[in-house]
């Protein structure tokens, strides 16, 4: 009969265990750089030679055994003694829980259901706000083969304002004993990680950086929780379930009070028709298509469950939609909102001052509108986002969980952090009209109600006159204006399409 498993005295005593561990992780990872760097040494002469070394390690043997340019440690026979540590630990840590002794990693890796990697994971992260010493061997990992490289890795992460953390990369390396494990480990460290879902873990970008070199932080009151000496099941609750926003759970409209900041427009036909390459039209309304056809889709997928590892779609779709002002990104929304026999619900971020962008979240959760646009999103998908990232991955989080479409509007792709564009679903360009799109633009811009001179060069107008859908109606409503000066009986010629160009013209001008 084996002997009965030490209990914990406290959180403290545990996390000195778990701390153990990773030392042994550390310092074997070190003394393996170490022996890589002296290697590198004795054959380097030159930059390029370092460099390369990953290269050419693989094919220069120098001690008469194999060398290999991979930098994860190659499996070894020492998964009997992790799994047997690993099963220790465990057994511990039950007898503690059992004993009342509250430990704050465990329930908040049972509480979330986390793997051991997410919980190792928060570990590596964790160690820092710890001791100090953590982040320098961090930053030792991550440095690299030479002294120089290390001082400009050191510089780099100085200016990232967070040179105490570990990259995504080392944790990786570290973690990860084979190609599969990393594959498995980097598939976690995606907005579907429900460490990054409740806004616990953030990996911080400096500028335009692949996920590998972005810094892993926890937040501030899970570390919190984490050290405190009785971690309490309350305070993890409130983590694990920010109050802030309620449930996808749509309330009727009669007991809602008017959104402030959400707009909502019927969606009416009007008889315009949508003007835009046909891939894009075709992308669009199988947009549409997905809310319609969710459920059934879902049926025949739950059916093949037992037989694929793929989870099955989510019932909303984010998308982004890129192209500048006038391009037809609202009208796009307007016609699947169409499509789904819905309303449109749009918001301009522009016009929502910062310290009101919570409010807009609530108003967005109470109404749930299964078609969303959100014009001017650079405001929160940007570099500088007055949004907390926490809020702004929970509202894409459940927007998925619900069956719609939610679009945000930019003009452009690179106002979008690279984080960002990697968590939506999909991205779609809209691209200025062509001559042949503009003659179709100009033929129904105007109310069959308005008359026009049959004298007007539709032709000149399309090939002449560069300019996008929106600039097109703004042009025509201000013709009709000048016809409606000449004419009770408004009717639109040339001259007046031409004066209210020249008009747009000058306006321009002034501006510059």
């Amino acid at each position: 009969m084996s002997d009965p498993a030490e209990v914990f005295q406290n959180n403290w005593a545990y996390l000195k265990a778990e701390l153990t561990w990773l030392d042994r992780i550390l310092s074997v990872a070190i003394a393996r750089q170490r022996q890589e760097q002296k290697t590198v040494d004795r054959v380097a002469q030159s930059r390029a030679d370092r460099a390369t070394s990953h290269w050419w390690k693989g094919l220069v043997a120098l001690d008469g055994t194999a060398g290999y340019d991979e930098t994860r440690p190659r499996p070894t026979n020492r998964s009997g003694t992790a799994t047997s540590y690993q099963q220790q630990m465990e057994a511990r840590i039950q007898a503690s829980l059992q004993q009342g002794v509250a430990l704050g990693l465990p329930q908040l890796r049972d509480r979330l259901k986390l793997t051991a990697f997410e919980k190792n994971l928060v570990l590596f992260s964790l160690a820092p706000e710890i001791n100090r010493r953590y982040a320098k061997l961090y930053n030792y990992l991550q440095s690299h083969e030479s002294s120089s490289a290390a001082r400009v890795s050191v510089e780099v992460s100085s200016t990232c304002g967070c040179p105490d953390l570990p990259t995504v990369d080392l944790v990786l390396r570290l973690l990860c004993r084979n190609d599969q494990e990393w594959q498995t480990g980097r598939a976690y460290l995606t907005a579907n990680s429900s460490l990054i879902q409740q806004g616990l873990l953030q990996m911080v970008a400096c500028g335009e950086e692949t996920l590998l070199t972005r810094r892993l932080k926890l937040s501030d009151d899970l570390v919190n929780y984490l050290l405190a000496e009785q971690p309490q099941p309350q305070t993890l609750e409130v983590l694990v379930q920010p109050a802030q926003l309620p449930q996808l759970h749509p309330v009727p409209h009669t007991h809602l009070p008017l959104p402030r900041y959400l707009r909502e427009e019927k969606a009416t036909p009007d008889g315009t028709q949508l003007i835009l390459p046909r891939s894009l039209l075709a992308t669009l309304q199988h947009l549409g298509q997905r809310v319609e056809l969710w459920s059934e889709v879902q049926a025949v997928w739950s059916d093949l469950q037992p037989s694929c590892s793929t989870p099955p779609p989510l019932p909303g779709t984010v998308a982004i939609l890129v192209g500048a002002a006038g391009t037809g990104k609202t009208m796009a929304a307007a016609a699947i909102a169409q499509q789904l026999k819905t309303s449109l619900f749009w918001t301009d971020l522009a016009l929502v001052p910062p310290a009101e962008f919570r409010r807009l979240l609530q108003e967005i959760h109470e109404h749930s509108p299964t078609v969303l646009l959100i014009k001017s999103a650079p405001l929160w998908l940007g570099r500088s986002a007055a949004l907390a990232t926490a809020d702004l991955h929970q509202l894409i989080h459940q927007r998925q969980q619900q069956r719609g479409i939610t679009l945000f509007s930019v003009p452009l792709l690179q106002s979008v952090r690279w984080h960002w564009r990697q968590e939506i679903d999909q991205i779609l360009e809209f691209p200025l009209p062509t001559p042949g799109d503009r003659l179709k633009l100009w033929h129904q811009v105007f109310p069959s109600t308005i008359g026009l001179d049959s004298s007007i060069d539709w032709e000149f107008l399309a090939h002449k006159l560069p300019l996008n859908g929106g600039e097109i109606c703004a042009i025509a409503q201000a013709a009709t204006f000048y016809a409606a000066v000449d004419s009770l009986e408004i009717k639109v010629t040339m001259a007046h399409i031409l004066r209210a160009w020249e008009q747009r013209q000058q306006k321009l001008k002034t501006r510059n």
